[in-house]
């Protein structure tokens, strides 16, 4: 696990400081800073139960709260290419099934540039810790790393190919310790004004240790979306 996180460590450091050295071409453009503060509750009663009020012990099936705040810095450097930092903290805690408590904090990268007129690149970067505190044995690392480009032919043809890898390690169950590739490639048609296709074949496969009782799993998918002004 101490790997693990000095990997991560490794990686943000390095996207931070690739966006602090760029820093020094964004004078005339103002950072921005937003977040959100959130907070709820759910509860679950037996079926036919319509009071608003906190129900009675017979009809009581479990309650939960949730706290959630993010915290986002983006810095944009030129026309249509900057970064953005996001951080965020997301708390659950059960009455009854106290195995599902837990908290996860996620810290999120974004550069996006344009190589050259017409073609754009993103990177993305995503690490999330998800702790269950009564239940450390589903407690898991999650690291992402995507990587896109996106190139406009002309007015009528857009292309992407996006490229995702995913490690996610578990606290105390190595077992279950997954790498996930995906690739994959869609193409925009606007046809005319009032119609417009978008097509996308998608591959994935997730693969697990040797030793693991756990699958391996291999994905394909095809998708086409239309829209229509009537």
């Amino acid at each position: 696990m101490e790997n693990n996180i000095f990997i991560y460590c490794v990686i943000i450091c390095v996207f931070i400081f690739f966006c602090l050295c760029n820093n020094i071409y964004a004078a005339e453009y103002k950072p921005e800073i937003s977040g959100s503060f959130e907070s709820g509750d759910r509860l679950y009663t037996d079926p036919g139960s319509f009071d608003w009020d906190y129900p009675s012990d017979e009809d009581f099936v479990d309650y939960f709260r949730y706290n959630k705040q993010w915290l986002k810095y983006k810095q944009k450097l030129a026309p249509y290419e900057y970064y953005y930092l996001k951080f965020e903290r997301y708390e659950r805690e059960y009455d009854m099934r106290t195995a599902y408590d837990n908290i996860s904090y996620k810290m999120e990268g974004n550069y996006t540039f344009y190589l050259k007129e017409g073609l754009r690149n993103r990177i993305k970067i995503m690490l999330r810790d998800k702790d269950y505190t009564e239940s450390k044995i589903k407690s898991y690392h999650v690291a992402r790393v995507n990587y896109s480009w996106q190139f406009s032919l002309n007015e009528k043809h857009d292309y992407e190919i996006f490229l995702q890898k995913q490690w996610t390690k578990y606290y105390n169950k190595k077992d279950k310790d997954y790498n996930k590739d995906r690739i994959g490639i869609s193409w925009g048609w606007e046809i005319n004004s009032d119609l417009d296709i978008d097509t996308k074949f998608q591959l994935e496969r997730q693969l697990h240790d040797s030793l693991s009782d756990s699958t391996d799993k291999f994905s394909k998918k095809i998708s086409i979306k239309f829209k229509y002004k009537l």
